[in-house]
């Protein structure tokens, strides 16, 4: 090739190259190309549905996806996709939470998800703790409670970390402004607490609640930790707590079962009651001991509602969503089993997968309204607007980094059955109190 056909061919190539970095500049300016709107909205999850916890991640996932299909065609979200799809990508991580946290990363770097909504599990949130907080990618709810995703503020990246269901630091300042709130005379407070993740974290949240309460008349607090779950070998320890008022068991149910069964067998505890966490709101879990004679009253918190008295803004707007999400249940005929359609209905699981999609979509609908573009510092900023009312639930206000998960919770307690000789599974829980912030009930304990 002679010079002259070798700058001709050096022009043209350095013409394009000038061309494609002019275009380049333009759709980082934000020209058309950059300003168009994604026709589809990429979301992904960690949804176990084999091994231990299958039980939970198969209805969960099941609703989700079915919840996705009826989104994407109700007439009554139009204006809320503006023409746009949700596109879900879910991995099963089997429990595992090394798998988990791949997928993690498989869901943001190769899938380009736009948000992570609804990851499940301890293991999960756990292990992938060091990408969530550090993409920069929006994630809406985890089906735990670890105080892994709770932060005090957040900060940074962390903000995108969204939390919605009861984290049991949160849950720990609930259960201590109840036991103040909802009994007389109350002078003396035990706390019995497990010495895994989740005792720790809800005891930490009572000591916190605690010494924010600057009356001058509250109540002494005594603390106490076990660290087996056989009621036989704690029921030295029970004596520690035996001239309270309350008790306070902090801990899942291995843990629950034990505390108080071995407070049965000490005649000063008996019937005292008893503040556990919501994990343990189930009647199929109930100890023995709860049917019999004499025994304490068990009482809890519930964060999801599937009915409740009252007539009042927020119980309309809840039983709305009652019937939306059966609704959805019967309208689908691709993932809900049509044998299990009725059991759907009452189960907490694909209620918990109703609650985290409704909680993404008030992102997607302030930010139509808001005018911004789809992107993740806006619907940041959306999240963080204002306060949040979660479906079939209380709220949670992400303002100035909040990431405490739901701040409002009912009250409930265990009704035995009405024949003693039936199993504590034949009883059920029962609404006390309906759904209180922390706000509400510290400005109550002046009252």
């Amino acid at each position: 090739m002679n010079s002259k056909r070798k700058s001709t061919a050096f022009a043209a190539l350095l013409a394009v190259s000038v061309m494609l970095l002019f275009l380049a500049g333009c759709k980082k300016a934000g020209g058309t190309a950059a300003a168009k709107e994604p026709d589809t909205i990429k979301i992904g999850a960690t949804i176990t549905t084999e091994g231990a916890f299958a039980a939970f991640g198969v209805t969960f996932g099941n609703f989700y996806r079915a919840m996705i299909d009826y989104v994407n065609e109700a007439p009554e979200y139009a204006d809320i996709l503006k023409g746009r799809k949700i596109v879900p990508t879910i991995y099963d991580d089997k429990g595992d939470g090394a798998t988990a946290k791949t997928y993690v990363e498989k869901l943001i770097n190769d899938d380009k998800v736009f948000a992570l909504v609804g990851i499940i599990g301890t293991w999960s949130v756990v292990a992938a703790k060091d990408v969530l907080e550090t993409c920069a990618i929006p994630s809406v709810y985890y089906g735990t409670g670890t105080s892994a995703q709770l932060f005090e503020p957040a900060v940074g990246d962390q903000r995108y970390m969204m939390g919605v269901q009861p984290q049991y630091k949160t849950e720990g300042r609930l259960m201590y402004l109840r036991a103040s709130t909802m009994f007389d005379d109350v002078k003396k407070i035990g706390v019995i607490y497990s010495n895994a993740d989740d005792g720790i974290s809800l005891q930490s949240g009572i000591a916190a609640q605690y010494a924010l309460d600057t009356r001058a008349n509250k109540p002494a607090i005594v603390y106490q930790q076990i660290s087996s779950s056989n009621a036989s070998e704690i029921a030295s320890q029970i004596q520690a707590i035996q001239d309270c008022d309350v008790i306070l068991a902090a801990g899942n149910q291995a843990y629950f079962k034990a505390t108080y069964t071995a407070a049965f067998a000490n005649a000063r505890t008996k019937s005292r009651p008893f503040i556990t966490s919501y994990v343990n709101a189930a009647a199929s879990i109930m100890p023995p001991e709860a049917t019999q004679s004499g025994a304490a009253t068990i009482y809890s918190a519930g964060w999801i509602t599937l009915g409740e008295k009252g007539d009042t803004p927020e119980s309309v707007r809840r039983l709305a969503e009652i019937g939306e999400y059966w609704k959805i249940i019967d309208w689908d005929t691709k993932w809900i089993p049509a044998a299990e359609k009725q059991s759907y209905k009452f189960n907490g699981y694909p209620m918990c997968a109703y609650v985290a999609l409704k909680t993404f979509l008030v992102g997607i609908d302030r930010l139509n309204k808001s005018g911004k573009p789809l992107t993740a510092e806006n619907y940041l900023e959306a999240m963080e607007s204002e306060r949040i009312p979660l479906a079939l639930s209380g709220g949670v206000d992400y303002k100035d980094g909040n990431r405490i998960g739901v701040d409002a919770l009912t009250f409930i307690k265990y009704q035995p059955p009405a024949d003693p000789n039936d199993t504590p599974d034949k009883g059920a829980f029962i609404e006390v109190d309906a759904f209180t912030s922390i706000g509400d009930l510290v400005a109550s304990l002046s009252q």
